[in-house]
């Protein structure tokens, strides 16, 4: 690739995949390891990253909490094994 890139068009190829590097380097048509260096220097691009991998993480949590409400036995056990852990709803435990 000749031209150096932006941080500006790296993070709205970041903001544009979801997150997802290796979609945004093919974009950009650069390697996924170039915006990983790039993150490192760049909190713009770090805060890019961060937030679109936050995004999906909600959107996932949406499924999750309707797959529930439908009473999906796979999700109910999910979300106790994980958020309900506090509470004691865990797989198994050990007495040492």
């Amino acid at each position: 690739m000749g031209a150096r890139l932006s941080n500006s068009r790296i993070v709205e190829a970041v903001k544009k995949n979801g997150g997802a590097l290796y979609l945004a380097a093919r974009e950009l048509g650069c390697s996924p390891q170039t915006i990983y260096n790039r993150m490192k220097t760049s909190p713009a691009i770090q805060q890019a990253i961060e937030n679109s991998r936050g995004e999906v993480v909600d959107y996932a949590e949406q499924k999750l909490r309707l797959a529930i409400l439908n009473g999906e036995p796979w999700a109910i056990g999910m979300a106790l094994k994980t958020i309900g852990k506090s509470r004691g709803y865990v797989e198994r435990q050990e007495v040492t």
